[in-house]
C-alpha cells in the first residue's frame, strides 16, 4: 500500500481551482438549464407505449407530418408537449419549411 503525502498549501490550491472549475461550468450551462427543462423528450419506445402505437405507425406519423421528431445519432426523439398534444387528439401545428 503506497501512502501519499500532500502539502496542505497545494490542498487548498486544488480545491480552490476546482471550485472555479464548476463555477464556470455552471455559468456556461445556466443559460441552457430553462431550455432542458422545458422540453422534455422521448425516445421511439417511450412515444409508443404512451400513444400505444407500434414503431411502424409512430413511423408512419413522421412520415406524413402528424408528429415531427428529432434524430441524434440515429436515434429519434419526440417532444413530449407534441406526444400529449396527440393524444388528446389534437394535431400538433407543422412547421413551415422556407
Amino acid at each position: 500500500m503506497e501512502i501519499t503525502v500532500l502539502d496542505i498549501q497545494i490542498l487548498k490550491a486544488l480545491h480552490r481551482e476546482a471550485r472555479e472549475v464548476s463555477n464556470l461550468i455552471k455559468e456556461m450551462t445556466a443559460p441552457y438549464k430553462a431550455l432542458q427543462q422545458a422540453t422534455k423528450w422521448l425516445d421511439q419506445q417511450e412515444a409508443c407505449q404512451l400513444l400505444n402505437i407500434s414503431k411502424r405507425t409512430l413511423q408512419t406519423y413522421r412520415a406524413k407530418g402528424i408528429l415531427g421528431a428529432t434524430q441524434i445519432n440515429r436515434k429519434t426523439y419526440f417532444r413530449l408537449s407534441e406526444v400529449e398534444l396527440l393524444m388528446q387528439g389534437e394535431r400538433p401545428l407543422k412547421k413551415q419549411k422556407k
